[in-house]
């Protein structure tokens, strides 16, 4: 069982990231291999890989959870976060980024900058994280370094600049040139020279310092310790951002990778979180924890941050960052200690739930193995294992020892899942276990969500894009063995009217025995948008009894809910009863029912019915290029632009308010439209009249369909 013999100033916690393919699972596997820590190199391609521990990963060649690793490089405690490349993906990438305070950004050099290297490199500079550019696969054939280097500077700033320089490119790529400490002969093969790339270094490192400005322009030389100590100031506040060189298949530049993430990387010490004070267990309504004291105060008067001391020997604070369900060892829930200490026997308290338990065992995790360990301090990522009702977010506390305050930290920011899909079990006998099933998905992947919707009575899920729900079906199949057949949800369409009308219906029936009859009136006339039902009873002379007036509503009521014209969902109507008839023996309440239904059918049709559709607000992302192509396709969806912005790294964002039917498969046209570099996000915005044309598909769609069943 490991004991920690390091401080936090020896920690390095580094999340890869970037778009799929830039080789980021092979990085990892060489920074193993580089540190002793495995006997060969794996292989993604060869299915060998330390990291992709899944099946469908490795089946399908590509990273499609975070995984964790670490190692000692030079008296450091590196811990690295392997994130998956695909925007399909993001959610884990993001909470790898939470849980970090360096970024490696992988980028394929024969490829160049895409659509998730732009995303996560504003994300993490979002975060105030340190941000390194490692260009991949530089031994490939088409690979330009220059324009590379000249691309990465453009789309991301003057701020990138070569710490290392290739010896090569290509087929010829042997070896790469520390620019701050080159040897005393330089190899030749350099498509930048080495002292033109230390200029640039030196001179973005000594900007922002005054006195090292004066040194460098006096001519004075900078001792090599003092650049490094000057550089990781420069990577902490954003003003510098390193790139370099590497091939990890044959191990060049790894080595020099580490050395450089070690001496200027950020250490747990050097960024500061903040949350907000909260009371253990003290969670309004809405989910946000409560005031201090108990109180709901905090929507009158936001809370005052509070600044967390990354201290050993703090009280314990701590965020679950990721959560993933073991075969062997059930729920394991991942967090990333920002201060304090943690020991098997510390009690943890929830501070989401205010439940308390303790953890019993602490693991570090390299790849699929499980080490456990004694204690862990702050800036350490560990996992506990089988602690319940813990979820992503969520902040974790020893109940303090001190007289600070608790201290609730933000939750991640998860984009919310967009590409919609109905789905049913195959075999009935899986209805009952589906929802638990989906359930535990949804606990490790926070993009994914599901819910049963009360006007379709669909049970829908949600995702990033069709390949990540496509995962999720595999994982439906292979984990909980559901077969399941899915579709493109309903549009939950709602009906109503433009002007008054009544109607009468008279229910008469006569079986041999008891008959039943009914007779109601009623007028019906629309109400403004968002109020509803209402129902007025406005019968006089006993013409129908009062017991039977519920009755009378209920049956108006069932009538709405089934929907009229299109099978959609009645709103924004007020039904009034003022006349009606009965029978001493043959009325009851299902004739009373049956006849103001009925009578509801009648006036509603001639109450100038209109359809009402969901419409949603949309911020698309695209490349400059392609911003003429999206505006164009959303025209065509009946969208309509409501405004644009311009973006770092030459990117529009296009917002509009388009129909939901109109978006439900839009993610795969955005990704044909844009080579896969749009993105987009939507939330519901009001419903809207469809246009008459529309409409009247949408009716005549569900007339030919009730004949059908009717036929059958």
């Amino acid at each position: 069982m490991a004991t920690v013999n390091y401080h936090i100033s020896d920690i390095r916690n580094i999340a890869l990231a970037g778009h799929g393919a830039s080789a980021k699972t092979s990085l990892a596997d060489a920074l193993l291999f580089a540190a002793g820590l495995a006997p060969r190199r794996g292989s993604v391609d060869e299915g060998t890989s330390l990291l992709d521990v899944d099946d469908e990963e490795k089946k399908r060649h590509f990273s499609i959870d975070s995984h964790l690793m670490h190692l000692e490089w030079d008296g450091k405690q590196i811990h690295l976060i392997d994130s998956p490349g695909y925007p399909d993906f993001i959610g884990s990438a993001l909470g790898a980024l939470s849980a970090v305070e360096n970024v490696l950004i992988t980028v394929s050099a024969p490829v160049g900058i895409e659509v998730n290297t732009r995303r996560v490199f504003l994300e993490a500079g979002r975060l105030g994280l340190g941000r390194f550019v490692a260009l991949t696969k530089m031994d490939a054939d088409n690979v330009d370094y220059l324009t590379d280097l000249e691309s990465i500077r453009e789309t991301f700033g003057p701020e990138c600049v070569p710490f290392n320089v290739p010896i090569g490119v290509g087929a010829d790529f042997k070896g790469v040139v520390d620019v701050l400490n080159p040897p005393d002969e330089v190899p030749e093969g350099c498509p930048l020279s080495p002292n033109d790339a230390a200029r640039m270094v030196i001179e973005q490192i000594v900007e922002e310092d005054e006195e090292l400005t004066n040194r460098y322009l006096e001519g004075e030389s900078i001792a090599l310790d003092e650049l490094r100590k000057a550089a990781h100031d420069g990577i902490l506040r954003g003003h510098i951002v390193p790139v370099v060189c590497l091939c990890s298949r044959n191990d060049i530049g790894v080595k020099e990778l580490l050395d450089l993430l070690s001496c200027c990387g950020l250490s747990p010490a050097d960024i500061h979180r903040f949350g907000l004070p909260a009371v253990p267990g003290a969670v309004e309504s809405n989910g946000k924890p409560a005031a201090p004291g108990g109180e709901s105060e905090a929507e009158e008067e936001p809370a005052e941050e509070i600044e967390i001391d990354p201290k050993e020997d703090g009280d314990l604070v701590a965020q679950v960052f990721k959560t993933s369900m073991d075969p062997f060892m059930g729920k394991l829930s991942f967090m990333r200690i920002i201060s304090g200490k943690l020991t098997p026997d510390t009690p943890l308290v929830n501070l989401r739930t205010g439940k308390a338990n303790k953890p019993g065992h602490l693991y570090v995790v390299q790849g699929k193995q499980n080490e456990e360990v004694t204690e862990a301090i702050a800036g350490d990522i560990v996992a506990v294992a089988k602690f319940e009702d813990l979820h992503i977010s969520d902040t974790v506390t020893n109940g303090g020892t001190h007289s600070a305050p608790h201290v609730v930290l933000k939750p991640i920011n998860f984009p919310t899942p967009m590409v919609p899909r109905a789905v049913e079990p195959k075999a009935r006998e899986d209805e009952a276990k589906i929802a638990l099933s989906l359930a535990k998905i949804a606990e490790e992947d926070p993009t994914f969500t599901y819910r049963r919707d009360e006007q379709t009575h669909e049970l829908v899920i949600n995702g990033m894009s069709d390949l990540h729900l496509d995962v999720i079906l595999h994982r439906l199949k292979n984990r909980y063995k559901l077969d399941v057949d899915t579709h493109i949800p309903h549009v939950p369409y709602l009906e109503t009217i433009q002007g008054p009308s009544e109607a009468d219906y008279r229910h008469k029936k006569q079986t041999g025995g008891r008959g039943q009859f009914a007779e109601v009136h009623l007028r019906i006339r629309p109400l403004e948008r968002g109020q509803g039902f209402n129902f007025v009873d406005a019968v006089k002379g006993g013409t129908i009894p009062n017991n039977f007036i519920p009755a009378v509503e209920k049956g108006c009521r069932e009538q709405m809910e089934r929907g009229i014209i299109s099978g959609n969902r009645v709103v924004d109507v007020e039904v009034e009863v003022h006349f009606g008839k009965y029978h001493d023996v043959d009325s009851s309440e299902a004739a009373f029912k049956m006849a103001s239904a009925a009578a509801l059918r009648k006036a509603f049709e001639k109450a100038y019915p209109a359809l009402l559709e969901p419409v949603v607000a949309m911020e698309i992302t695209v490349p400059g290029e392609k911003f003429g192509d999206v505006t164009a396709d959303l025209s065509t969806r009946r969208g309509h632009i409501v405004g644009m912005d311009a973006m770092p790294g030459g990117l529009q964002v296009v917002k509009a308010t388009v129909p939901l039917a109109e978006v439900l498969s839009y993610s795969s046209t955005l990704k044909s439209m844009t080579s896969g570099q749009g993105s987009y996000a939507l939330e519901f915005h009001s419903y809207q009249p469809v246009p008459a044309h529309v409409q009247q598909q949408i009716v005549d769609r569900y007339q030919k369909s009730r004949a059908g069943i009717e036929e059958e």
